[in-house]
């Protein structure tokens, strides 16, 4: 699977002046974010949380198969790239679950007692 140069490990938000270099990255996560918050409004948040769940697999499947050469590497790579995306969606909502935690008072102000 190719990273397109980009190493999704070492990702994290800068605080700093100088320039992202993965501000591509966080402008399509934002996106992504604003897409389901718009979809919110006519469709309950289950089955928006289950369809960009369902949209990322999707793209994940599509990119994982557009590096193999053949079927044949495509199916021997199936489990390590399943053991890939699981791991980095891990970490990924547990470091938000985490700043959800840590800033609850700020992003729900109307349930802080």
């Amino acid at each position: 699977m190719s990273d397109d140069d980009f190493k999704p490990k070492s990702i994290s938000r800068q605080t700093s002046k100088e320039p992202d270099p993965n501000q591509k990255f966080w402008d399509a996560a934002d996106d992504f974010i604003r897409l389901a918050n718009e979809a919110c409004k006519t469709t309950e948040r289950g089955q928006v949380c289950a369809a960009i769940m369902y949209a990322a697999a999707r793209f994940n499947a599509f990119a994982a198969s557009v590096d193999a050469p053949t079927v044949e590497v495509f199916n021997k790579e199936i489990d390590p790239a399943i053991k890939y995306f699981r791991g980095e969606f891990e970490k990924m909502l547990r470091e938000n679950m985490r700043d959800y935690a840590d800033n609850f008072k700020n992003y729900h102000p109307e349930k802080w007692q």
